[in-house]
């Protein structure tokens, strides 16, 4: 534990002092709260998050490759991952203490959109639960998508492979949970209809689209952001961070027995 509160403290402070987290924390605040704000403008009747919350998941995946790319493919590319490979710190400690601090760079970040429902709140009935439960279900798809785009970064020491990378990664993960998106390219419908032409019972096309809406991290999010704390969401989001994390730490360790 003690190794990773020593990276963490390391990378944090990288993060606020890099041109380029900041610039990707400005921008995704301003996309962020820009479109959700006109979405409020729109909905004025009710004082409700919902445009804020649905919005965010595409935000994360188009901002967060560029904070994510960084981690390892600049330390392979600058010469100090080798030296951190020498060091007698567990590839574990390392892979721990980079992703808390990515996590805790971008809880900065969102504290800072609480200016949107404490403005709702001064001018209409908000209810905080659902609200409560939409930030957690952001922390959570955040971190599924953070150590995806570490292992990315792992794996080249080239900055914008990795971000590209993650980029499209990220975006087939997202894309495969979410329905009408599925439904506008025709997956829906001709997923189904190409299993019926290749003789196979059309239960297997269903399957298939129920596997892939259980694989990604929006299905989990959308019940999360409900404000229904469910142990199962909770166990998918600590098993997907759990499995990448392990994956980076595999290709690390690779490394290290490679010298």
């Amino acid at each position: 534990m003690r190794e990773s509160l020593v990276i963490f403290r390391r990378e944090l402070k990288s993060y606020f002092l890099s041109p380029i987290a900041y610039v990707v924390g400005v921008l995704f605040l301003i996309v962020q709260m820009g479109f959700a704000g006109f979405f409020c403008l729109i909905d004025r009747a009710q004082a409700r998050m919902d445009g804020f919350f649905t919005l965010l998941p595409f935000v994360l995946v188009l901002f967060l490759p560029g904070l994510t790319m960084r981690l390892w493919a600049e330390e392979r590319k600058v010469g100090t991952l080798e030296l951190l490979m020498t060091f007698p710190v567990r590839i574990g400690a390392l892979v721990v203490g980079k992703f808390l601090a990515v996590m805790a760079f971008l809880a900065v970040v969102l504290l800072f959109t609480l200016v949107l429902p404490m403005m709702l709140t001064v001018y209409g009935s908000l209810d905080w639960s659902p609200v409560i439960g939409g930030y957690l279900a952001s922390l959570l798809m955040a971190g599924a998508f953070v150590a995806v785009g570490m292992v990315w970064s792992s794996v080249t020491r080239d900055q914008i492979v990795a971000m590209l990378l993650a980029l499209v990664s990220l975006a087939l993960l997202l894309g495969i949970g979410v329905t009408w998106f599925l439904d506008l390219i025709g997956i829906t419908r001709g997923l189904p209809d190409l299993v019926d032409w290749l003789g196979m019972p059309r239960t297997i096309g269903i399957a298939a689209l129920d596997v892939c809406a259980a694989i990604s991290p929006y299905r989990y999010f959308e019940s999360v952001a409900r404000g229904v704390i469910d142990t199962r969401d909770l166990v998918y989001y600590a098993c997907f961070c759990g499995f990448f994390l392990w994956l980076n730490a595999l290709v690390l360790h690779g490394r290290r027995q490679k010298g």
